[in-house]
């Protein structure tokens, strides 16, 4: 049991660039469901750095919990090791309401982060937190997206359609960038999300241990 275990957990750390995101959610919040013998014998094949990383970050919720119990304190909702099944299973409802939460945002990044899929996610956030910028500093957050994701050989290019690209082009280089800018090509990326990596991701067993736990 401790050997699948493992090859489960371990796969959450492959990426380096998902630790953040999982520690605060999916890692601590499935070993927070093993024993305390298993959670050792899960993270003593860590390697030393992680080890002590995570077990210090397991410690601190450990007293976190504690002190909710005892009424010391409340946990912010960013704080919130694990949702309860009933909060993950709205997630199946639909894109939106996945990436409207802060936990299942995170999961379903790290989930595309496994396949090398994770572009469009990304082009779609960073176009998110574009349109809630003051207007004069659009113009450089819009050639620093439009470079990352939509340019020819952009290191993270979205597999938009040549109508969708130069539309987004024009809408860069005009003297005119609002908010709206992106809106074709954010579209296009939800779209694909939607038909394809969201769906898996609601079949993947990172999703359905979370949301009904009862089966695993």
């Amino acid at each position: 049991m401790i050997f699948t275990k493992q090859g489960h957990y371990q796969a959450f750390l492959d990426d380096n660039k998902s630790v953040k995101h999982l520690l605060i959610g999916s890692l601590t919040g499935l070993l927070f469901r093993e024993t305390y013998d298993v959670q050792r014998e899960l993270i003593n094949n860590l390697n030393d750095e992680r080890k002590s990383f995570f077990l210090q970050h397991i410690e601190r919720s450990k007293m976190r919990l504690q002190n909710l119990k005892s009424g010391s304190m409340r946990l912010t909702s960013a704080e919130a090791i694990i949702p309860q099944p009933e909060e993950a299973q709205k997630w199946s409802e639909s894109f939106t309401v996945l990436v409207a939460s802060k936990y299942g945002s995170a999961l379903y990044h790290a989930f595309l982060l496994r396949e090398f899929g994770n572009e469009n996610l990304e082009f779609w956030r960073a176009v998110e937190e574009y349109k809630h910028l003051k207007p004069q500093e659009m113009e450089v957050k819009a050639s620093e997206i439009y470079n990352e994701f939509v340019a020819d050989k952009a290191p993270k290019q979205v597999n938009l359609d040549a109508e969708t690209r130069l539309t987004t082009l024009n809408n860069v280089q005009s003297k005119i960038i609002d908010q709206h800018t992106f809106d074709r090509g954010q579209r296009r990326a939800q779209h694909m999300m939607e038909r394809d990596s969201y769906l898996r991701f609601l079949q993947s067993r990172l999703f359905l241990e979370l949301a009904y736990p009862e089966r695993f």
